[in-house]
Formats: C-alpha cells, structure tokens, sequence
C-alpha cells in the first residue's frame, strides 16, 4: 500500500466539505470593478459585494479560502481564520474566531474587518447574522475547477490583489489542462475512491471527486452507487473489483492496511499492489490543492505518464 503523506482534518471536516464539492464544468460568472476602484462582484450565492475600494482587513471561515488567500499572497491582510485553518503551517498562528460551522460572530465582528469570506452549506446562518451586522460577506463555495480559479480571481480583486491571483488562477489551470489532455486518450482504470471505512463510503456521482478520476483518466466505481457520497457494500466493492484502490487519511480517518482486511485479498488492486492512501485536504478542500490532488489521481492511474507526479 502506496502512502501519500499529509496533515489532515478530521472525518467532520470531510463530511462539512464534501457535500459542497458537486463537480460542474462551468465556472461562476462575475462582473469586474471599474477602473475608479469600485467592485462590484457576485458571490458562489449569488448576492452581489459592492465596494468602494478594496479590503486591507479580510477573515476568513474555511480553511479553502484560507489557503487561497495565502496562495495570492494575501496573508498580510488577514485577520482571522478558524481553528480548523492549518495549512500553510503559517495559519496555525494566526488569530482564531472560533471553529468551522460555528465560528464565534462576536470575535470575527472584533477584527473589524472589511470583508468575512465565508463558504456556503453549514455556515448559511452564519452568513446571515454577519450581515445582520453590517458585515460585508463574500461566499466562496466553487463547484468546479473553473469555479475554484474564478473564485481566486474575486477574491483578489476585493482584496487589491488582481495581479498576483490571475496569474496563479492562470497557473493552475495550465495544470489541469497539462493532466487533462495527456489522460484524455489514455486507458481508463477503474477506481474506487474510499471516504470512510466503516461504514464504507465512496464518491458518487456529480461529486468533485468524480469529476476528478475522469479528468485524471480513470473511471469511477462509485458513479454507480448514486449521488454525493453513499455507502458501498463489501459484497459490490468485491464484485466489481477495481483496478485501483484509493483511500482518504485526516487526523480521524486512518484507513490503517486495507490490503489485511478480511476479503480484500482477492481485490485485483491489491493483488497488483495498486492501493493509495491519500490526504483527504487535496479532496475535500475548496482551495488551490485540490490541483495537487488532481495530478496525485493522475499520478495513481497513469504512473506511466505521470510518474513524476508521484511521491
């Protein structure tokens, strides 16, 4: 079994995130600010920001747009972050207001900031009291690739770094793009993405990480098993008997030696020793990373051509 290493949330970050991951191909509209510095710009639920120029204090409630913020280098105008906020390493120390779902609005509304970027499902209440308070929200809640690089491109405008975030939205699709058209006539393995253990849970059809093994040049098993992320029966999993084997790891998800689990022995996976373990961040976070997981799956299923990717 195959590790890939990381530092992980836990099994509550996976199933807060997961479920606002649907994949789509087509990524969120925007209307740009003027050249006076106005913005004017639509949100992932699609309430319009309007400002009179950009943000020089921003906090942020999931650890995806922490990671974006940071990845357009815009760490000097962040004021606070959520406990769950951990990567790059640097978050760990900036000031906390409080966990994921239910961040503490008394000490976001204490950093003053201009604008709080917030994400959509668990903290639509949160969003609500913000705003309640005359707090400028912008939700950052991508479902796609195309909408992940849209969103960093909003996120830069408001904070009046436009430059720094085209160009690094601009990079990673140039990635995508690189794994896209190098799979695209490539053998297609099949592949079964594991959540959780027990019960056993997989991705299902119109979610980001099914979306991704097709990108990657596989084809995912749990397509078959529904929507978002069901459970999956040993018997099925047996029966279909994937190509390749890969598994999330987080702080409380270990999926420990799948190859040793009663039956799993007769899984061709296993008998060719094509079994992952991955960090479950590359997956579930709507940030920058989720490019890393994209090259990882392809890495996984296609080591012959992407084999650089691997490590």
């Amino acid at each position: 079994m195959k590790q890939f290493s990381g530092k992980c949330p836990g099994i509550f970050m996976i199933a807060v995130l997961v479920f606002g991951l649907a994949a789509g191909l087509v990524g969120c509209g925007s209307q740009s600010g003027s050249s006076s510095g106005k913005i004017t710009l639509k949100d992932d639920n699609g309430k319009i920001l309007a400002m009179e120029k950009p943000a020089d204090r921003v906090v942020s409630l999931a650890p995806g747009n922490t990671e974006i913020i940071y990845a357009i280098d815009g760490q000097k105008k962040l004021v606070g972050v959520t406990t769950y906020c951990d990567y790059p390493p640097a978050a760990k120390k900036m000031v906390k207001i409080g966990d994921f779902s239910t961040p503490n609005i008394e000490k976001i509304a204490s950093r003053n900031p201009q604008v709080v970027f917030a994400t959509g499902g668990v903290q639509a209440g949160v969003v609500t009291n913000l705003e309640k308070l005359g707090i400028k929200v912008f939700v950052v809640d991508p479902k796609s690739f195309n909408g992940l690089f849209a969103d960093m491109e909003k996120v830069g405008e408001i904070m009046g770094l436009k430059d720094q975030a085209d160009a690094k939205a601009d990079a990673l699709r140039k990635r995508v793009t690189t794994v896209e058209s190098k799979s695209r006539n490539l053998s297609r393995p099949t592949a079964f993405f594991e959540i959780y253990a027990q019960p056993l849970m997989t991705a299902g059809k119109g979610t980001l990480i099914d979306s991704m093994i097709a990108m990657a040049g596989g084809t995912n098993l749990g397509a078959a098993a529904g929507p978002d992320f069901p459970q999956y029966s040993q018997e099925t999993l047996l029966k279909e008997n994937p190509d390749v084997y890969v598994a999330v790891k987080g702080t409380q998800t270990n999926p420990g030696d799948i190859a040793k689990r009663p039956g799993y022995e007769t899984i061709k996976a296993v008998k060719d020793g094509k079994v992952y373990v991955v960090e479950d961040n590359l997956f579930v976070r709507s940030g920058p990373r989720l490019v890393d997981g994209l090259e990882q799956l392809a890495a996984i299923l296609h080591p012959e051509v992407f084999k650089s990717q691997i490590r």
